[in-house]
């Protein structure tokens, strides 16, 4: 068995293994405990609950976005819009498995999303100061949260052609907006 101190980034990983592996519905204390080889109270050590791994486990979905959205060039127009479609093309499955898991808390606990309700809100005023059409650009960023919702509950299974020729064509409308 491992030890049960400082091993967070450790669990945290196991945790996205066994999400990936066996879907969300399969995100237990004791499966991490038995991917990384630790005891459940070892763990639980780290992570006095389910809930708090799975916030952990928001956190850094919240913290990619964050680099998704540094990571899109700043001196072009519209850069937050462009971070949210960098951020979904960035998807894949193994972040769709963890959103569910972070979905099927929330249903438990609505104030679980707080922090990411934080991001969006920002996102959202970043969004519409930088342009001067609003609403063309807000409708823009509803077509991704689609994409991205639509993907994660398996709605339409769009192939990744389509999926890719669509980014392209919100990319348009980006490079389109005033």
């Amino acid at each position: 068995m491992k030890r049960s101190r400082n091993a967070s980034s450790e669990i945290l990983t196991a945790a996205r293994e066994v999400t990936a592996r066996e879907g969300a519905g399969k995100l237990t204390i004791e499966s991490v405990a038995r991917q990384i080889g630790m005891s459940k109270g070892g763990v639980l050590y780290n992570f006095p609950s389910k809930q708090a791994l799975l916030s952990a486990l928001l956190r850094d979905m919240i913290d990619e976005h964050l680099v998704n959205m540094r990571d899109v060039d700043q001196d072009r127009p519209h850069p937050t819009l462009r971070g949210h479609l960098h951020s979904l093309a960035a998807c894949s499955d193994l972040k769709e498995n963890l959103s569910m898991a972070i979905l099927a808390a929330a249903a438990e606990s609505p104030e679980f999303l707080d922090p990411l309700r934080t991001v969006i809100e920002g996102d959202q005023s970043k969004i519409t100061s930088e342009t001067t059409d609003p609403i063309g650009a807000h409708i823009i960023l509803a077509a991704l949260d689609g994409l991205r919702f639509q993907n994660l509950l398996g709605m339409p299974p769009y192939d990744n052609d389509t999926r890719e020729k669509m980014q392209h064509r919100l990319e348009s409308m980006i490079n389109e907006l005033r």
